[in-house]
């Protein structure tokens, strides 16, 4: 009786979890957001809506200063001053402006546009500079390389006739100080040999990025629309590849799981508004959505004893860069910065509920400016959902009464994923009853593989031992080299901890030894040191706050946010190394720069074929005071990325993080006061806190 009876509420649970998801998708559809789009704005932080994207590019079309063939890297929001933010409260009244990046006639423009006023307040050319790369030019580098005479000269060269069964895919040329490409708006264009096809759902993703053809790549002037050159090293012929699926892909998949589901059966704890302010328990934030950047959280305040205490004015991830290890010419140009040179938000990916996101999360599709002046929705581009991760908020046993007490641990989750080229990037943020803030980056999707004449990893027994050089990739298949790389997200943290006058803290590990007497040989305190003016942070054995000098808590503290770094690296290329000037953010953890509203991006405003120098480098250069004052924190989560057979066909997601969390900032444990257990239906009485509960039949 009791199987039946458990199989009879799990079968509930799992029609209502069911009804739930159909509900939220349903939802998602009709939003508050999407609502807020036609109705609104409703908030100064809100993104541009569809008419604010579509009356500023209007105004610029009545104007001349745009036209059929202009194109259209970015139209976003330009926020309020922030005084002028911080001082707004519902029902009063703001003023809206467009920052507008297009390219016109082989040239980059900027425009600032009041659209509140309905005026141009500025237009400036930026001379020298490349906006982020185009959605169209992607598809005709394609087909300038595959037409180019040059570059099917050499298909046919490694006996491929057949220009049907090739795949082309343009990426990013880098800066290479190459005089010839200098002024050029380029692209590279490597390609493979398509598989043959497949009926296996696992195999016919992995093998869309096909065979790849080593030894040649073609490097085209996108505005020109020319192929400046076909760069050939060689042919290289695979020892063996296969060009049937895989054994390990077409391997009968597992039997199904018996359910194993995150519920929220009464529905959700968290509220959604406007275009979009989030309230989860004490937590409350807006979120909008950019091209380049994705998420932007914006305005965090934790309520306290009645009070919206401010932790954060603007958290967002502000650049990716990824580079490989491969010094071959067809490889070494491949340095990307996903950010800067694709846009997080551009290449944002449908979510799919049950699988990318729980069931019951609640979903919004952001609009996003396209490159011709307009906006496109992406469909459940951001979920939001509350998890209980299964630990406990706290806990303790007493041991004299043998009686426990525990908090379940709940947390609520921003989730947004992004496709760039092979790579899936699911970019969180997690919010916590206990004050903790974790930004997190699962990376997924697939290795970016070589072709090589090699189809095992043992050494050659011809050759003599120490005179095979290392390899730079783990074979993952036969003649498939998976190449070494790196990933760098460098996280804009501009923590207003209870006010804009803040001072990071170093408090530093000091060990000392004690007197001859004690028992004890060392111990170790901490010595805080103010850091007083902008650039990296450097040091060992330290732990990082924002502190607000000027605030008391009820026991005389400073309240303060610690930065706790998860499991991160930095950069060991070379400095003079020109991917590495491009990202120089990535040499050290931490750097901290005066609030300036026009330094968003780690790399700078313009990566794109950039020299390098720009970004934080140029950010510190003027090192200006930082010691009480407006600050923000520039947080580099790195790691290298050492290729494994594993990781083939698909990665499983591997995921970095680090966390925000209060430090002396509140009186007490805020989560002290989280209810022992969830709300019941009323005709089920919930158990006392702290009672153990009677033993449960076994089946």
């Amino acid at each position: 009786m009791f199987v039946l009876k458990f199989y009879s509420i799990l079968h509930k649970l799992i029609r209502t979890a069911f009804i739930f998801s159909i509900i939220y998708i349903a939802i998602s559809l009709v939003s508050p957001y999407a609502w807020a789009q036609k109705a609104g704005p409703f908030h100064p932080m809100d993104a541009l809506t569809v008419r604010e994207v579509n009356e500023a590019v209007q105004l610029l079309k009545a104007r001349g200063h745009v036209d059929a063939q202009t194109r259209f890297a970015d139209v976003r929001l330009e926020e309020m001053p922030k005084p002028q933010m911080l001082a707004w409260r519902r029902g009063m009244a703001f003023t809206r402006t467009a920052f507008v990046i297009y390219r016109k006639d082989k040239k980059t423009f900027e425009a600032l546009i009041d659209l509140t006023g309905r005026k141009i307040i500025s237009v400036t050319h930026k001379p020298g500079v490349q906006p982020s790369i185009l959605q169209e030019e992607w598809d005709t580098a394609r087909k300038l390389t595959m037409a180019d005479k040059r570059w099917q000269a050499a298909m046919v060269k490694r006996g491929l006739k057949d220009f049907k069964r090739i795949f082309c895919a343009p990426l990013g040329a880098g800066y290479f100080g190459e005089v010839k490409y200098q002024g050029r708006r380029l692209m590279r264009v490597p390609c493979s040999v398509s598989h043959a096809p497949t009926k296996d759902p696992i195999e016919r993703l992995y093998r869309a990025y096909g065979i790849p053809i080593e030894g040649v790549h073609a490097v085209v002037d996108v505005e020109a629309g020319k192929v400046l050159d076909v760069i050939d090293t060689g042919v290289v012929t695979p020892s063996t590849i296969g060009d049937k699926p895989s054994e390990s892909a077409l391997v009968k998949q597992r039997s199904l799981l018996k359910p194993v589901l995150l519920l929220s059966p009464q529905g959700a704890n968290f509220k959604l508004s406007g275009g979009i302010n989030v309230e989860w328990q004490k937590w409350s934030f807006h979120l909008r959505a950019e091209r380049r950047t994705g998420p932007v959280i914006s305005l965090v305040r934790y309520k306290d004893a009645g009070r919206n205490r401010l932790v954060a004015y603007q958290m967002a991830l502000s650049e990716m860069f990824v580079p490989y290890m491969d010094g071959d010419r067809n490889w070494n140009y491949r340095s990307y910065m996903d950010a800067g040179e694709y846009g997080i938000g551009y290449l944002a990916s449908s979510l799919s509920p049950g699988r990318d996101c729980p069931l019951q999360a609640a979903y919004i599709s952001p609009y996003i400016p396209s490159d011709k002046g307009s906006v496109f929705r992406v469909k459940r581009g951001i979920c939001i959902f509350e998890r209980n991760s299964g630990d406990p908020l706290w806990r303790h046993e007493n041991i004299a009464t043998q009686r426990t007490q525990s908090r379940p641990g709940v947390e609520l989750v921003v989730r947004m994923a992004t496709v760039i080229g092979n790579y899936d990037y699911l970019i969180d943020w997690v919010f916590n009853q206990n004050g903790d803030i974790k930004g997190r980056v699962g990376a997924a999707g697939i290795v970016a593989v070589k072709t090589v004449n090699k189809a095992s990893a043992a050494p050659n027994p011809n050759q003599l031992k120490g005179s095979q050089k290392p390899e730079n990739g783990t074979l993952v298949s036969p003649s498939m080299l998976a190449v070494y790389h790196d990933h760098y997200f460098s996280y804009r943290l501009d923590l207003d901890v209870e006010g804009q006058e803040n001072t990071l803290i170093r408090d530093r590990l000091v060990p000392s030894l004690l007197e001859k007497s004690n028992k004890r040989r060392s111990i170790w305190t901490i010595e805080p040191q103010a850091v007083t003016q902008e650039g990296p942070v450097r040091g060992q054995r330290e732990i990082w706050r924002v502190v607000n000098p000027h605030g008391r808590t009820r026991l005389g503290h400073n309240p303060s946010y610690q930065l706790m770094p998860g499991m991160t690296t930095t950069s060991v290329l070379s400095p003079d190394d020109t991917p590495q000037k491009r990202a120089a953010f990535s040499a050290e953890k931490l750097w901290i720069t005066a609030f300036n509203k026009h330094e968003k991006y780690a790399s700078g405003p313009y990566p794109n074929q950039h020299p390098g120098g720009a970004g934080l480098p140029a950010y510190v250069a003027d090192k200006q005071r930082v010691e009480s004052k407006d600050i923000v924190l520039w947080y580099t989560m790195g790691f290298h990325h050492i290729t494994r057979v594993e990781d083939w066909p698909m990665m499983p997601t591997m995921w970095h993080d680090f966390t925000l969390r209060p430090f002396n900032f509140f009186d007490e444990n805020p989560a002290i006061n989280v209810a022992p257990s969830f709300a019941r239906p009323a005709r089920e009485a919930p158990s006392k806190p702290g009672v153990p509960k009677p033993a449960q039949p076994k089946q």
